[in-house]
């Protein structure tokens, strides 16, 4: 029988963690072999709030709920179907555009598995456009479906309340559900509403993500390079900075890790090519250590209650293995020249054991059909926290900000 995966009626938010699952195992540098991925997740979230990994480009925020309102009116009995069959329209829509760049469905076209809806619907409801924050998109279809159409109010006939959507939306392009033309240029009204939305998601606590959104309306241009590596926006609190810290010291703790656990399997495979691989991650490893060592990486390892202290807070849990492995791992960081790492035998324990317990029967290190179909790398590629993502945003939103209601995109002809 073969395998497969069903969504049943499951939360936006539990299918969203195994999209972004299945979205990792695609690409070799970001697979979890150690499970830190709760961690990585519990800071990206904090920075980056309504963002995921298979996002792409802003203006779908404003896509899809225009598509779903347009059902809505349309098909109300049938609006999640409706909705998705005009997902696949804008595909050829947007490919006529001469901006590509984040195009869902570029390849696949109007058949991609996974539509816009599906992969910005737990972003829709974190900046407040779907006003129902944890119903599925079969739900809300189901209860649209029932509120829909006329009634008698008063006497008088009127149209039930449709509460699902921000009320401040900017209209779509006039022309827009022709589908025959459309692209990722956001109007100043667009940008500036999304800004407003996305900085909604400080009314608990400031995030980056707002606090970059903020400094974009104040002038700042959008950034480029990694976040750590700054400047910051001058409105970012200290609790913020601080997370900034831990999230670069943290990706590179990881990815000490990971090349580790690859030179080890390059080691204990020995296949053709494999001498090469050993080579390559150990000159890898070499970087690493430069590049450790001038972000006093040491240092850092030696006060693991620092890092827990920034990254936990209300809502976050990190299962208690996947902390005893981070601790166990920073004080090795902590005590071992990193220039030795890579014959370290307390190193290699640690990681070796982190596997086998992490992946049990999976495990390369106990599973020798897994070891052979080894691709040569496994999750090298430096933690990001959805940052490439983000700063996408960011430039969208800049370009927006500092076009005038004169220049607006030609969205639709």
């Amino acid at each position: 029988m073969s395998s497969f995966i069903g969504w049943l009626d499951y939360s936006e938010t539990e299918q969203r963690q195994v999209r972004d699952l299945l979205r990792m195992f695609t690409d070799k540098g970001t697979v979890d072999d150690l499970g830190i991925g709760t961690v990585r997740d519990a800071i990206s979230d904090q920075l980056f709030p309504g963002t995921s990994v298979i996002q792409t480009r802003a203006r779908y925020f404003l896509f899809v709920p225009w598509m779903y309102q347009e059902a809505e009116r349309r098909s109300p009995t049938n609006l999640v179907a409706k909705a998705e069959d005009m997902d696949r329209k804008l595909i050829e829509a947007l490919r006529r555009s001469d901006d590509l760049e984040g195009l869902i469905g570029r390849q696949a076209g109007a058949s991609v598995s996974l539509l816009p809806s599906t992969i910005y619907w737990n972003g829709l409801a974190t900046f407040g456009i779907f006003t129902m924050p944890g119903m599925s998109r079969s739900q809300y279809g189901r209860l649209a479906g029932h509120r829909s159409g006329p009634v008698v109010t008063d006497g008088e006939l009127t149209e039930r309340a449709r509460s699902f959507w921000h009320a401040e939306m900017p209209p779509p392009p006039e022309g827009f559900f022709r589908f025959e033309y459309a692209e990722f240029a956001l109007t100043f009204d667009e940008a500036d509403w999304l800004c407003e939305r996305m900085l909604s998601t400080e009314r608990i606590e400031p995030n980056l993500l707002g606090r970059y959104v903020s400094a974009l309306r104040e002038g700042w241009p959008a950034p480029t390079g990694e976040f750590w590596d700054g400047p910051l926006p001058d409105t970012t609190p200290l609790r913020l900075r601080r997370l900034v810290h831990h999230a670069h010291r943290f990706s590179l703790a990881v990815r000490g890790a990971a090349l580790l656990y690859n030179l080890m399997l390059a080691q204990l495979r020995g296949r053709d090519g494999d001498d090469e691989r050993v080579d390559s991650l150990l000159a890898a490893l070499a970087d690493w250590a430069l590049d450790a060592d001038a972000a006093q990486l040491q240092r850092w390892a030696a006060e693991p209650d620092d890092l827990w202290r920034a990254v936990i807070g209300p809502g976050v849990r990190i299962p208690r293995a996947t902390q005893a492995f981070v601790e166990e791992w920073m004080e090795v960081l902590a005590t071992t020249p990193l220039t030795t790492l890579p014959s370290d035998t307390r190193a290699r324990g640690v990681v070796r054991a982190r596997e086998l317990s992490h992946k049990k029967a999976l495990a390369r290190f106990g599973n020798a059909k897994r070891l052979e179909d080894w691709a040569g790398e496994s999750g090298t590629a430096p933690l990001s926290y959805r940052w490439p993502l983000v700063r996408r945003y960011l430039a969208d939103l800049h370009a927006g900000l500092t076009r005038t209601r004169v220049e607006l995109p030609h969205a639709v002809h």
